[in-house]
């Protein structure tokens, strides 16, 4: 049997030497008996690569979560809220609530009937009846119809979808298939494409609204920053806006126009009574009377 290789110590108490096997972690001083840990060399050991980590930022609270990449769930530190990690595909009946941090596909045939759904893009192959959130973009294709509520950065209604809401809330809104709004809509734009028909009221002080040529839209009323109109364009009440713009091929037919600035391209087609206003110096009285005439 051979010897085991030895090496020197030394004491950090009484600075004796003395020897001591390779790969020794600690030992007793023969000396002096202080127990001490040895420095000497020590068997290597397999280096462990390092977790690969993601930032997940609560879609509840916006707090920042360090978790693995490869971790399918996890838990706000601060709110405590629940999220499902990892792209997500919704197939045939499903209810309840999702809160998914990543991709979400309803997938076509699929029918989702749960209180809330959560996700950082959201597509919508199928039907969907429910509260959806998503940190950037919101789609639903072709085929696809959804009722509820919408809420994302962007949202786009592509042709051949059907959407039935009582809120949508986005930064741009791109509608080219059907849409009805019931209640509460905010945006910063609203681009109407070709195939598009829209109904509902508009109440977006700020928002630039776009009527593509090929659009039929017809509201209750508007109060927008700007109206182009490319399409047909009929309201049953008033349009507030501070500029009002009918391309040629664009229809527009309103009860009453309070506008700061109106212009009418040759081509174009504008039948309303018309009054030069900014609509937020409009007092709330004169607006009201002007909805019942």
């Amino acid at each position: 049997m051979s010897k085991p290789k030895l090496i020197e110590v030394t004491c950090p108490h009484c600075h004796s030497v003395q020897t001591e096997p390779k790969g020794a972690i600690s030992t007793n001083c023969r000396a002096c008996g202080s127990y001490f840990k040895v420095g000497g060399e020590r068997e290597s050991r397999v280096a462990r690569a390092p977790k690969a980590n993601r930032e997940v930022f609560c879609v509840k609270c916006g707090a920042p979560n360090l978790v693995a990449s490869a971790a399918l769930s996890t838990q706000c530190i601060r709110c405590l809220h629940y999220l499902e990690l990892g792209d997500k595909v919704i197939r045939g009946v499903q209810t309840g609530k999702l809160y998914a941090y990543d991709e979400v596909l309803f997938a076509e045939g699929c029918s989702f009937k749960g209180i809330e759904a959560t996700g950082r893009r959201i597509e919508i192959r199928g039907k969907v009846f429910s509260k959806l959130r998503a940190t950037e973009e919101i789609i639903a294709v072709h085929g696809s119809e959804v009722s509820g509520e919408l809420h994302a950065l962007v949202i786009r209604l592509e042709r051949g979808s059907k959407a039935r809401l009582q809120s949508l809330e986005c930064a741009r809104l791109l509608v080219s298939g059907e849409a009805e709004i019931s209640g509460v809509l905010t945006a910063s734009e609203i681009v109407l494409s070709d195939g598009a028909t829209f109904t509902g009221q508009l109440h977006v002080p700020n928002a630039k609204l776009e009527v593509g040529s090929g659009v039929n839209a017809q509201f209750d009323s508007i109060t927008c920053g700007e109206l182009t109109v490319g399409g047909s364009v009929t309201l049953s009440g008033s349009l507030f806006a501070d500029r009002v713009a009918v391309h040629s091929g664009g229809i527009l037919n309103s009860s009453h126009i309070y506008a700061a600035a109106i212009e009418v391209d040759s081509g174009g087609f504008l039948q309303s009574r018309v009054e030069k206003v900014v609509p937020r110096e409009v007092p709330p009285e004169t607006l009201s009377h002007a909805e019942a005439a």
